[in-house]
């Protein structure tokens, strides 16, 4: 059965969706030589903007209404998603679901007067829990159906928080949402870690906030993320680090460059498949 990750933070700008992608992507190159489901992926954006299937589809991101994430959430019966699913453009084991703006705006206002309505992309992606080792969800940076779907159908939350102080302000008001989530549909729901981002070595307060976070959340916080110029652009490019910044001899066990983004990704890469994957090992 797929582990599923949910990238969340209830703000914006903190590097939710380039974590998304990145993490997603990383996973496909890992996982790439195994046959099946073991070496299968699974993106999906639940943010309205779409941004996370920019850099995985661009191109191929958008779709009708009634062949997009929305149906799964709002129709009843839902669609199959056997027939929503799609391979990316840059990773062909690593699968998306198109996305429609427009209606996703839609659900997120109509989600809360339907039945069930917090548990939608989780009996969604119950019949395709086989077909994957991991599902990565990316999230809007606000509170609501969209986001609260996103954290009920996961196993593990990985928080990305921008290293400043504004970064911070949105820890709290996600862990209300993981506190009603866990008391009311997950209970084993668990935190996979805080992952620093957007860190400036030269900045102050980059140093305090990263001391300020191993103080609260102790064995929980992961190396971090440093601003780089290669997640900009790759991300312009539409694609992720990994494909914009390729080392010269692609492998398996051989994803980053001398890009210190992809080595740093890869770093977070290595970490979740250590933590989650029995094989790791033999990988």
């Amino acid at each position: 059965m797929a582990v599923t990750i949910t990238i969340a933070n209830e703000k914006g700008g903190v590097g939710k969706t380039t974590t998304a992608v990145n993490l997603a992507a990383g996973l496909a190159l890992r996982l790439g030589d195994l046959e099946g489901a073991a070496g299968r992926g699974l993106l999906v954006d639940m943010d309205p903007q779409g941004h996370a299937l920019l850099a995985t589809a661009f191109g191929q991101h958008t779709a009708p209404a009634p062949d997009s994430l929305s149906a799964l959430l709002t129709e009843t019966p839902p669609p199959s998603i056997q027939r929503l699913l799609h391979p990316s453009q840059h990773h062909p084991n690593l699968m998306f679901i198109p996305s429609n703006r427009t209606a996703m705006v839609e659900a997120a206002r109509i989600l809360p007067t339907l039945m069930a309505n917090e548990t939608r992309l989780a009996h969604a992606l119950a019949a395709v829990q086989q077909q994957f080792a991991y599902i990565i969800i990316d999230t809007p940076p606000t509170t609501g159906d969209l986001l609260v779907n996103a954290v009920v159908a996961c196993q593990l939350l990985l928080v990305p928080v921008e290293t400043s102080y504004l970064g911070v302000s949105g820890l709290r008001e996600l862990q209300r949402t993981v506190e009603a989530v866990r008391v009311h549909f997950c209970p084993d729901l668990q935190i996979f870690g805080y992952l620093p981002t957007l860190c400036e070595e030269q900045r102050s307060e980059s140093q305090e906030i990263l001391a300020e976070l191993e103080r609260r959340y102790p064995s929980q916080v992961l190396p971090p993320i440093h601003k780089s110029t290669d997640l900009a652009y790759a991300h312009s490019s539409h694609m992720d680090v990994f494909t914009y910044r390729p080392p010269r001899i692609r492998r398996s066990d051989q994803i980053a460059s001398s890009s210190r983004s992809t080595q740093e990704y890869a770093a977070l890469v290595e970490t979740v498949l250590r933590q989650t994957w029995p094989e790791y090992g033999t990988l």
